[in-house]
């Protein structure tokens, strides 16, 4: 079989095998260590957790909130402008 490279305009080259190398024998035994898992919590994981565990306050201002969507009077005219200049004003600042 004639094997060629990318171009056949250049000569053939021949094969050759890998150099094989051997490695280097130990002086002694080496102590085997397993592999330790760890594990590290972001802050941001941290505050979440710590949210998770708020009392039922919270879940009854998160039902009141859902009541005011579902009725449509949730979102009113003082609401929004607030929320459009705290954007504002985080805009500015960046």
């Amino acid at each position: 079989m004639d094997v060629r490279g990318l171009s056949s305009a250049r000569p053939m080259a021949p094969v050759s095998r890998p150099e094989v190398t051997t490695a280097p024998a130990q002086a002694g035994p080496v102590g085997i260590s397993s592999p330790r898992d760890e594990v590290e919590i972001s802050n941001v994981g941290k505050l979440l957790d710590d949210a998770s565990r708020t009392s039922g306050i919270r879940e009854q201002r998160l039902a009141q909130i859902k009541q005011a969507i579902e009725a449509g009077t949730y979102e009113t005219p003082e609401k929004l402008e607030l929320a459009l200049n705290r954007l504002l004003q985080d805009l500015k600042l960046d």
